[in-house]
Order: structure tokens, then C-alpha cells, then sequence
């Protein structure tokens, strides 16, 4: 038999049918089993086997059992039986099918201010006989408080509690616990006392007032830091409706260091019970006295509010009247009240039965029946039905599913009771699902924030969108924000960056400068450098060139560059009259002019400029072409081979030789 795998059916220590796995935790796992001897379902808390080789575990497990063993208390788990087989350890305690109380948090949300109260009350009874033991339990939370069939609430799971007589077990420095309801010593590894558990009670009347704790995060480290550093926001912030003087019982028994908080259960159990007694809705109930002294044999026991009509039991039998000796007086006759009394309850069973047989319809009777058709109504139409069959009806939220919303989900007392005429229902209406507050994934990849948020239990829309300053892929920005309450399931929008938006360059050739500067603006480019290039082709002030260039892609936000045309400067014309044709080019291309040369006959020696366009002194654009007259010598008679009034071509003078 392996004790990492029972199997239902198999026998634990000779004596306990193993029924079915109820949970596994660090150390242990936990089944439900049969115990034959006493007729009655135990739990089981077998120490895994990867752990019974080691010794400190083996002694820790122990000591859960010696010091729950030792605690006998109503709001305590009982410890039955303890024993070694298969090499391992196992623990026998007292079965409760019923939730615990983070179950009860998570589906009924905050708890009415006196309920949160009482049970605050009932867990703090359990610690301070525990206290007195000398066993701090040093992982109080919801988990940890299981509720029975009769709504009495019982702090179980002592596995990580400190005996004072083998405090060495644990080493120094070491934590142990869970981070959201570590107390600030804890967290850092030092010395816990009662303080610390009263620390982790207020974080768990913290919980029940608001539906949350008062510190949380991604990690654990995260949640030390905060238990440590970090205050908490004030409860009424969340819930409006707390009374300021619990409130402030609650930011007490938070404080940091345990000096400033409630050392003791009884000091905590204290000031609850001076707030208890103004709360609305406070009686002069009993509720548990435990904390304040006393042993566990003659505790008040808590007794919730009837939701149904008493039952009578009937007198148990009693043996015969015992002899009477002689020198004893006789006994006091018995009143007969208790007759009356009887018989007055009989004949209300036989009006009950009567009624059950017969129905109401021969009279208008004093009790009716819940009707089954109120559920799926809205709180209007249900309302309706119970106040035409003589009920009084009122109304409050209840976790649902998003269907369910606005319809009545459960009446209490349930469908079916036989209550009395004029008693009040209760309608619980389906609010939806349970909110929660957003995460936030700005600033997070696509995958991840989508990825962190269905982890939360939300679903998720993406929308794209370009983004001058956030990468892509890349949220932006998410709605609701973080931090904002949505109910499981709602869907939460991310808005995730493209990119810089690409843009296509406008052509700026031959535009002005006023022109493309307003073209690039309309685009959500920019204009960049300005340079100028002398330029005929182009009027003055225009662009000839850009970069990037027309049509070309870019992110928004580019700048482009241009070249602007402007008047070329112009030069003046030297005069090269009189000087010979070879002399003249050579000065004229060495001001960068152009020369054209024309012949004429003219009574100049052969060879020299006569004229010149343009004229000397004259200012033209840089290149221009000048055009020279070369003197060709006297006129000469006509050839008489050429046509009547035909010029003879001029050759281009020739540089002479040397």
C-alpha cells in the first residue's frame, strides 16, 4: 500500500476505510475515511511518504499532532487518533463536509458587518485556547476555518504551529505561511508571538468586511514587501456601509508592529465585543466567551438565527423513581405544567398534520408553501406571488451567472418550506458574476497581457492602432483600466501599438516652400533642411530636389529635406575687341563663357575681333555664349564660282605656329 496513492477501500492503520481524497497541501494529503469501531467519517491527514525520510518534517508533522491533540475546544477541529503505517504518519481528525471560509467569501462577496464580526469572534476563541497552550498557529486564514453543519466555525490545520516546548524545530530566520495573511514579523523572518495570529485575523475580518484582502500581487515576495512596507487602504473605502468604529478595530489590529496592535486574542475579542453591541441587527444573542477566560468545557456555544420552525422533540424516557431512604424528605411534587405544555403541542402537530392532509382550502390556514415558480422571476413579479399568498418579501444580491442576472436565483427559507403567514422571505437576486479588479498589461507584449488577463478569468478584445512612442506589438492603453471592478468573465479591451505609422511622401518638385510645408503637415511628416542651388530651369524659390523622394514610405513624423532653386549669379562680359580670335576664346572661357565665332571682311588685319555680343561691361548669367566677329582681311573681288551676294565661310582662326 503505498501511502502517496490510497485508493477507496483500502485500510489505514487497521482501522480506517479509506472513501475518497478530499485535498493535498504541501505536506500532506487529506482523505475521507470510515471509521468502523465508532461508526462515524473522520478525516485522515497522511504526511507524504517524499517527507516521512526526513526528520524535521517527521517531528513537525508530530508536533501538529501533540499540540492538536491537546486543544479541546467548539471552534477547534478535534483530533481523534494518531499513528504510524506504511512508514508514514497520519492524523485522525474530525470530519466536516461543510465550506471553508474563503469558499463562503468567494460566493456570497463582503459579509454584513455583525456576521463578519462573529465569526471573527469565534476564530479568535479557538487561538486564545491555543495561546494557552503555548501553540501559536502561525497560518490563519479562511482556508484554515471550516464550517460544520451547524454554522459553527472550526480553525483547523495546526501542521505549521509552534509549540513553546519544541520551539527549536523551526530555525531561525525561516517563513512559514501564507503571504496574504503573513503578519509584517513573519514576513521578515523574525519572532511570532499571539500578535502575529491576531495580525493575520484582522486580515481575514479585513477579507470578510470587503471581499478582499488588503494586500496581494503577482508573487509572494511581493505580498511580504507590502505586509511589511505598505499600509492598508481603509476598508470603507471598498464598502461604505462599515461602521468607522469596526473600521477602525480593524486598521488596529493591522498595524505593523505588534506593540501597536492587539497582542492578545482577548484584547482583540475585546474590542470586537465593544463594537459588536452597536452594530444594527445586534441582540443580546450569546456568542462565543471563550477568548475572555474559562475552560473549553463550559464555553458558550454560538446559536445562529432559526430559519425554520422549532422542532419539538418528545420527553426522553426516564427510569422509574428511585427508593427513597428514610431520613431523605420526600421529593417536591412535580408541577404540572409540563402536562399542559404537551398537550398544547400535540394538538398543534395534529393541526400541522391535519393541514399537510387536507390542505388549505377548506380555510385560510396560518401557514403557506414557498412556491418552486419564484425562481427565474425578476424581484417585481416574485414580490407579487409572495405578497398574494400572505408573505412579506425582501430583497438582496447573490453571485450568479451572467444569465441569472436581475432574476431571483434562491429564496431562504428555500422553495418548498411551509412558513408562516406574514413571515419574511428572503429574495436573492442574481447580481452576476463576481467582480474583480482588472490587472494592469499596459506595457506588455500582445501574448502576455492577453495571456495575464484570461489567467484573471476575463475575456479579451483587441484593437490596433498606430503608435508614435510605444513599440509594436505592444499595449497602449486597456479598458477598463486597471484597478477598475468588472465581473468574471467581462471583457477587457487592449489596444495594441503598430508601430509608427507609415506615410507616402508627397512630390515637392516645383513646389514653393509655403506649398510643401503644408503638403508635409497634411501628411505628418515635417520639413526638414533647406538648402539652395543656383538653377535656370527652375523659377527662383522653387524646389528641384527632395529626400526622402516622392512616393517613397516613412514612418509619421519624417522629415524631408529640399532643394530650392535660386537666380544663378551673373558675371560681367570682358571686352576682347581688337584682340586676336585665339587670344579672345581663351579669355572668354576662362570666365566661363561660351564662344561662337562669325567672319567678316573688314579692313582689320586678318584675324582680330572687330565685335563682340553681348557688348562689353555687359552682366549675363555664368556659361552664356558670347559671340565674336574675326575681321577676315579686306573684301576681295567676288569669286565668280559663288552665287551673286554669297558670303565666304570663315574658318575659325588657327593658333600660329611657333
Amino acid at each position: 500500500m503505498s501511502v502517496d496513492d490510497l485508493r477507496p477501500g483500502e485500510i489505514l492503520g487497521g482501522r480506517y476505510e479509506i472513501i475518497e481524497q478530499l485535498g493535498q497541501g504541501g505536506m500532506a494529503r487529506v482523505y475521507r475515511a470510515h471509521d468502523p469501531r465508532l461508526g462515524r467519517d473522520v478525516a485522515v491527514k497522511v504526511l507524504s511518504a517524499r517527507y516521512a525520510a526526513d526528520p524535521t518534517f517527521v517531528e513537525r508533522f508530530r508536533r501538529e499532532a501533540s499540540a492538536a491533540a491537546q486543544l479541546n475546544h467548539p471552534n477547534i477541529v478535534q483530533v481523534f487518533d494518531r499513528g504510524e503505517a506504511g512508514g508514514t504518519y497520519f492524523i485522525v481528525m474530525e470530519h466536516l463536509p461543510g465550506p471553508d471560509l474563503k469558499q463562503v467569501i468567494r460566493r456570497d462577496g463582503p459579509m454584513d458587518p455583525l456576521m463578519a464580526v462573529d465569526n471573527a469572534l469565534q476564530i479568535l476563541a479557538a487561538l486564545a485556547v491555543a495561546h494557552r497552550n503555548d501553540v501559536i498557529h502561525r497560518d490563519v486564514k479562511p482556508q484554515n476555518v471550516l464550517r460544520s453543519a451547524d454554522g459553527t466555525l472550526k480553525v483547523t490545520d495546526f501542521g505549521i504551529a509552534r509549540a513553546g516546548a519544541y520551539s527549536d524545530v523551526t530555525e531561525a530566520g525561516s517563513v512559514i505561511g501564507t503571504a496574504q495573511y503573513l503578519s509584517p514579523e513573519q514576513a521578515r523572518g523574525g519572532e511570532v508571538t499571539p500578535a502575529s495570529d491576531c495580525y493575520s485575523v484582522g486580515i481575514v475580518l479585513y477579507e470578510m468586511l470587503t471581499g478582499r484582502v488588503p494586500f496581494d500581487g503577482e508573487r509572494p515576495v511581493v505580498i511580504a514587501m507590502k505586509q511589511i512596507n505598505e499600509p492598508p487602504v481603509d476598508p470603507r473605502v471598498y464598502e461604505p456601509d462599515i461602521p468607522q468604529p469596526l473600521e477602525a478595530v480593524v486598521l488596529k489590529s493591522l498595524a505593523k508592529r505588534p506593540s501597536e496592535r492587539y497582542r492578545t486574542a482577548e484584547e482583540f475579542t475585546a474590542a470586537l465585543m465593544n463594537v459588536r453591541g452597536t452594530l444594527e441587527g445586534a441582540t443580546g444573542q450569546t456568542i462565543p466567551m471563550s477568548a475572555l477566560g474559562g475552560s473549553a468545557a463550559d464555553q458558550t456555544r454560538v446559536m445562529e438565527t432559526p430559519t425554520q420552525a422549532t422542532r419539538i422533540q418528545p420527553p426522553p424516557q426516564r427510569p422509574g423513581p428511585r427508593p427513597v431512604p428514610p431520613d431523605e424528605p420526600p421529593p417536591r411534587r412535580r408541577s404540572a405544567t409540563p402536562v399542559v405544555v404537551a398537550l398544547i403541542v400535540l394538538l398543534g402537530l395534529l393541526a400541522v398534520a391535519a393541514f399537510a392532509l387536507f390542505g388549505n382550502g377548506g380555510g385560510d390556514g396560518d401557514k403557506v408553501t414557498i412556491p418552486a415558480g419564484v425562481i427565474g422571476l425578476s424581484a417585481a413579479e416574485a414580490q407579487t406571488q409572495l405578497t398574494a399568498l400572505g408573505l412579506e418579501s425582501t430583497t438582496e444580491l447573490k453571485e450568479s451567472t451572467e444569465e441569472e442576472r436581475g432574476n431571483v436565483v434562491e429564496t431562504v427559507p428555500g422553495v418548498g418550506r411551509e412558513v408562516e403567514k406574514g413571515e419574511t422571505v428572503v429574495l436573492r437576486i442574481g447580481g452576476g458574476p463576481a467582480a474583480k479588479p482588472v490587472p494592469s498589461v499596459v506595457n506588455l507584449k500582445r501574448a502576455d497581457a492577453i495571456a495575464d488577463l484570461r489567467r484573471n478569468g476575463f475575456k479579451v478584445k483587441v484593437q490596433e492602432e498606430f503608435s508614435d512612442s510605444v513599440a509594436e506589438d505592444v499595449v497602449i492603453r486597456q479598458n477598463p483600466p486597471a484597478g477598475d471592478e468588472l465581473a468574471e468573465g467581462g471583457t477587457v479591451t487592449i489596444f495594441v501599438s503598430k508601430g509608427t505609422e507609415k506615410v507616402k511622401v508627397p512630390d515637392l518638385r516645383q513646389k514653393s516652400l509655403e506649398t510643401a510645408r503644408q503638403l508635409l503637415n497634411d501628411a505628418g511628416l515635417t520639413l526638414g533642411g533647406i538648402s539652395e542651388e543656383p538653377n535656370s530651369d527652375f523659377d527662383a524659390g522653387t524646389i528641384i530636389r527632395q529626400n526622402p523622394g516622392p512616393t517613397a514610405n516613412v514612418d509619421r513624423g519624417t522629415s524631408v529635406s529640399v532643394v530650392v532653386a535660386k537666380q544663378p549669379d551673373q558675371i560681367q562680359v570682358p571686352s576682347v575687341i581688337d584682340l586676336d580670335a585665339v587670344t579672345a576664346r581663351d579669355k572668354l572661357t576662362a570666365n566661363g563663357f561660351e564662344v561662337v565665332s562669325e567672319g567678316v571682311n573688314d579692313d582689320a588685319p586678318e584675324g582680330t575681333v572687330v565685335d563682340q555680343s553681348p557688348a562689353a561691361d555687359t552682366f549675363v548669367d555664368p556659361g552664356a555664349p558670347i559671340t565674336i566677329t574675326v575681321s577676315l582681311g579686306p573684301a576681295t573681288d567676288t569669286d565668280p564660282s559663288l552665287p551673286s551676294g554669297t558670303t565666304p565661310t570663315i574658318p575659325s582662326p588657327q593658333v600660329p605656329s611657333p
